[in-house]
């Protein structure tokens, strides 16, 4: 079993900013939300980045949730729309983020002597910038988790989290707050014990 986290690269564990932080208090207008008891726990989960989809999965199974998926998706969108996030330089603990990218390569010479354009898949850790490379010719999604699981032995170890665009091979709805991910790549997470993080439409 690889080790996931800090334990992948060895470093110790950082403390993840509070929410006050990243949040502050704000000002709460409109009617209670039936989310407003779980406030803490969402802003916290949010400042990580994870999904609304996760989130809510999370209070089912942890804090004894017992409104809807939808309630929480207001929330969520409440919550973003009334705070504005400062930008800041990122930094990263070791074991904490890899960054993903897939992209178009260089032609390569195939069987019968024709040649195909090759298809690039790169992770790099987010703390020590060391990076895996690997050409393939196809970007499904066989193939995505193939070069995914191959990076993960490369570097002895599984990251808390991954960061990938919005390629079809892992991302079947792009959203801003709730992204549809293929339902291979979550069951390859849940295996792996890390969190998939689509970067926001249109933006860099």
């Amino acid at each position: 079993m690889l080790p996931t986290g800090a334990a992948a690269v060895g470093g110790p564990d950082s403390a993840i900013p509070s929410p006050a932080a990243i949040f502050g208090e704000g000002p709460r207008s409109g009617p209670a939300s039936t989310c407003e008891p779980y406030r803490s726990i969402i802003e916290e989960k949010l400042s990580r980045g994870l999904t609304v989809q996760r989130i809510y999965q999370d209070l089912l199974a942890e804090s004894g949730f017992k409104h809807s998926y939808d309630s929480i998706k207001r929330f969520a969108r409440r919550l973003c729309r009334h705070r504005e996030l400062p930008f800041r330089r990122m930094e990263c603990p070791p074991g904490q983020e890899a960054q993903v990218d897939f992209g178009s390569g260089a032609l390569i010479g195939a069987a019968g002597g024709r040649r195909r354009r090759s298809q690039v898949f790169r992770m790099v850790l987010s703390h020590s910038r060391k990076g895996y490379s690997e050409a393939v010719y196809r970007q499904t999604t066989e193939d995505f988790l193939g070069c995914m699981e191959n990076a993960f032995w490369h570097f002895g170890g599984v990251p808390q989290t991954v960061v990938i665009d919005n390629l079809r091979a892992a991302v079947v709805r792009p959203d801003w707050y709730d992204p549809e991910l293929n339902p291979r790549l979550e069951a390859f997470c849940r295996h792996y014990g890390t969190v998939i993080l689509p970067t926001k439409p249109y933006t860099p």
